[in-house]
């Protein structure tokens, strides 16, 4: 029952977005709309203001563009396979010395 989906309607930038998910999933998206939306607000405030030509829209693309910078370097960091492949040599380096 708990992932059950749902319409759950969230305002980012100034414009709201009606989305079907999972009742687990939803305080994941009420956060990142909290994120997006305090990201686009910064942006706004160190390039919007003055003669500045930049939209809403420019705003919304850096902060997509950061977030998913972020992430692939997150994705960097979680990678294991490097640790993987070593265990997995150490494994059979072991294996051959205990045939001996």
């Amino acid at each position: 029952m708990r992932d059950e989906k749902f319409l759950l309607t969230l305002e980012v930038a100034g414009r709201k977005y009606p989305l079907r998910i999972k009742k687990s999933d939803e305080q994941a998206f009420r956060d990142a709309a909290k994120k997006i939306n305090t990201k686009i607000n910064q942006y706004r405030v160190a390039y919007g203001g003055g003669n500045s030509r930049m939209t809403t829209q420019d705003f919304v693309a850096m902060t997509a563009i950061q977030a998913l910078a972020e992430n692939f370097s997150l994705g960097d960091k979680n990678n294991t396979k490097p640790f993987e492949d070593k265990i997995d040599s150490l494994i059979s380096e072991l294996d051959d010395y205990l045939k001996k």
